[in-house]
């Protein structure tokens, strides 16, 4: 799944059938392993949480790791991550 965020920025969440979740677009994480703590938190879900039980997971996240996000939020990554898996009607 993809979205156009405010400022036109591209952003895609892609699950994988492994329970891998992959993060792209145009954006920037820093430091740049920030991205990947961003996937093993959402790696983590059943998908079924709650929207703000994602958004409050991926903030803890981005505080406890110092990350700076650049043309994407929290809240886009975790309506990103929510709709995915209601697309899929599950989580892959």
């Amino acid at each position: 799944m993809e979205a156009k965020v405010p400022g036109g920025k591209l952003v895609r969440l892609r699950i994988f059938s492994d329970g891998a979740v992959r993060l792209s677009g145009d954006f920037f994480i820093y430091p740049e392993e920030g991205i990947l703590v961003i996937e093993n938190v959402l790696s983590g879900f059943r998908g079924d949480e709650p929207l703000e039980a994602i958004e409050s997971a991926l903030e803890r996240a981005v505080r406890e790791n110092g990350l700076q996000l650049v043309g994407l939020d929290v809240p886009v990554i975790a309506r990103l991550y929510r709709g995915t898996v209601d697309v899929a009607g599950h989580r892959p």
